[in-house]
């Protein structure tokens, strides 16, 4: 979803935080600047190579999109500034005895980068994504796990990771064998590969078939690997998409697929734009650690530059949020934690429960009927001013 408010200066949102414990919905990704690159050497020529391409894995990451990169201004700094924006660099070898260049990049200079070619910024905390992989072979068909697959494993989470996915495979312990066969992933039947990820605590879902397939017998493909997928959150389906080539690039392409999905949701444009405000109420918070960790959350997300605390009342607090960006942009980060539950207003009796991807769409399309109707931005406003919304624990 894309929304194009852009000139709303003040609105108030009335946040009713029913179980606080639910923020943990979303994982919070860390390194999001640090690059990884395996190297074959540590000469001068291989260490300048590796830094572009771990400036550009790290731009990737940060913005959620792999577009970034065909911007000419960020192509020019990758190819003449990156040491501008390194803050340290070393090598590490893991128990396979490969080699990788580790750089740390500095967050202000290369948020800056990012804002001033007017991309995205995805914050830290991001939605979880367990991957159900069958792959079949001759006539098996077989659940993906690291143990028995560990390249491919190791190519999906790597990939993942690239791209600051918060991702798991599932073990296929007994647990798993129980609950799941191939063939319900073969055959996608959602609701019983939904009930099995609960234990992974991932919100979302992937099921995915991988086989090899023949040009003489499939004209329709070239020879080599294809992989479908669909995403799925609980039973709401969100994306599908085919890939076919060989066997690591398409799986790369589907994690960067579902990437691209998360990132097209979340990431939040960073456009220079008259400042606003938001004031938050937010309630049934039990303790002074209740308090600090919404108030750290709060800073979290890209388009705050300062929460100021007006009041604590019993479980009760009242922000205010100086924002560099889009008010609905709040939104879109908030909509990681438990979903929204929306309440027509203060005065109405009948209340309309809806999921976070319908209330986004309808405060949009309200917006932009209001706008386009008859350009008051004060009805617009005031229109907002009255949407409440609280949160429930999943």
């Amino acid at each position: 979803m894309n929304f194009q408010v852009t000139k709303i200066t003040q609105f108030i949102i009335v946040v009713l935080l029913f179980a606080f414990s639910g923020i943990a919905t979303a994982d919070e990704v860390k390194d999001l600047y640090t690059g990884k690159i395996l190297v074959t050497d540590k000469s001068q020529a291989t260490r300048v190579k590796a830094h572009r391409w771990a400036i550009e894995q790290v731009l990737t990451k940060v913005t959620g999109s792999r577009d970034i990169l065909e911007n000419k201004t960020v192509q020019y700094e990758v190819r003449a500034k990156t040491a501008n924006y390194i803050k340290s660099f070393t090598f590490d070898t893991d128990a396979q005895n490969r080699t990788f260049l580790i750089d740390k990049f500095d967050q202000t200079k290369i948020d800056q980068l990012i804002r001033n070619v007017g991309a995205a910024i995805w914050g830290q905390r991001r939605p979880k994504v367990a991957i159900w992989l069958v792959v079949e072979e001759g006539m098996n068909r077989r659940i993906v796990n690291s143990s028995d697959y560990p390249q491919i494993s190791e190519v999906i989470l790597q990939s993942a990771e690239n791209r600051g996915l918060p991702s798991v495979i599932p073990n296929m312990d007994e647990t798993d064998q129980q609950a799941v066969f191939t063939s319900d992933i073969w055959a996608k039947f959602d609701g019983v590969v939904n009930n099995a990820t609960a234990r992974y605590n991932a919100e979302y879902f992937v099921m995915a078939r991988l086989r090899a397939v023949d040009n003489f017998k499939e004209p329709e493909y070239k020879s080599g690997w294809l992989v479908d997928y669909s995403l799925f959150k609980g039973r709401q389906f969100l994306d599908k998409s085919t890939f076919n080539g060989e066997q690591f690039f398409v799986l790369k392409e589907m994690v960067n697929k579902v990437g691209d999905y998360f990132a097209s949701q979340y990431a939040i444009n960073n456009q220079k734009i008259q400042q606003q405000n938001i004031e938050f109420t937010i309630n049934n918070l039990n303790s002074m650690i209740d308090l600090k960790k919404v108030e750290n959350y709060l800073m979290e997300l890209p388009p705050v530059k300062k929460v100021y605390l007006h009041e604590v009342n019993a479980d009760q607090a009242r922000f205010t949020l100086w924002l560099s960006g889009q008010g609905l942009d709040v939104i879109k980060g908030l909509s990681l934690l438990p979903n929204f539950q929306r309440e027509q207003s203060p005065n109405a009796v009948e209340k309309v429960a809806l999921s976070v991807e319908q209330q986004l769409e309808q405060l949009t399309k309200e917006y932009t009927d209001q706008n386009s109707n008859d350009g008051s931005l004060e009805k617009v406003n005031s229109q907002i001013t009255e949407l409440y919304y609280r949160w429930v624990a999943n």
